[in-house]
């Protein structure tokens, strides 16, 4: 499976009324059509005991091809503890991806609620380095959930707790991007959340790490719209635009 990088006419995080999306995965695809992508990617939020997943998974493929997309096929579950256990039915039909999330921040015993971690930091009862190792080390194990993952908005949990990314070191950044190429997966820049930051892209992409475009849409008129990613990745989408326009002459083409 190959995912587009770095290209603003894909979108490979959008929601429907499968979960918690207030449109339909028809709407989401006639808005995507109408916005100009030629890829789009149907993720909905599933827990361990959700069983509707062969529904959806039936009616997402059934898309494929219509208005001249490619229509991709995920859910989105959150990282449960430091191991890496993930929030997802253990039988599945086959998909093109997981989302891996950060829906609460996991701990050695569990997932707290990112307002008790932020009152137990206030306390001084949880540490900031103790926060930022153990989410770093359940995304680092979590990336093994699924043949194809795309870890969904990095470090998105940190401001909820009252932190920030800039507070993660460059190394433990720089470990997560090892271990994201080690299982041949991919980092979004996630439109909803503005995360992750130019710094921690920057620092992925140092490692090898492959970078795509997402939304986080859970409304048709949010499906392909960027600002945040856009701009955050304008540096690299130029190196990009410059690659292209290498090979082409190379190739013969016009300059």
């Amino acid at each position: 499976m190959t995912f587009p990088r770095l290209d603003r006419h894909s979108d490979l995080h959008v929601h429907s009324t499968f979960s918690d999306g207030a449109s339909t995965i028809d709407e989401n695809l006639a808005s995507a059509a109408g916005h100009g992508l030629h890829t789009l990617g149907m993720v909905d939020h599933v827990r361990r005991s959700t069983d509707w997943v062969p529904s959806f998974v039936d009616a997402v493929r059934a898309l494929d091809g219509h208005s001249g997309l490619r229509v991709l096929c995920g859910v989105e579950a959150k990282i449960l503890d430091t191991s890496g256990l993930m929030d997802m039915p253990a039988d599945m039909p086959t998909l093109d991806y997981v989302l891996v999330a950060d829906h609460q921040l996991p701990r050695p015993d569990g997932p707290m609620h990112p307002r008790d971690a932020e009152a137990l930091l206030a306390e001084h009862e949880l540490s900031t380095d103790e926060v930022i190792a153990d989410l770093v080390e359940a995304t680092v194990n979590a990336l093994g959930c699924y043949d194809r993952v795309i870890v969904a908005h990095l470090f998105s949990i940190l401001p909820k707790c009252g932190l920030h990314e800039d507070q993660v070191p460059d190394a433990l950044v720089r470990r997560i991007g090892q271990a994201v190429v080690r299982h041949g997966a991919v980092v979004e820049v996630n439109e909803k959340w503005s995360c992750p930051s130019r710094r921690v892209v920057d620092l992925l992409v140092g490692e090898g790490v492959p970078i795509t475009m997402s939304t986080d849409a859970h409304h048709e008129q949010r499906v392909g719209r960027y600002d945040y990613v856009t701009s955050t990745l304008a540096h690299l989408t130029a190196d990009v635009t410059a690659e292209q326009a290498v090979d082409e002459t190379a190739a013969g083409a016009p300059p």
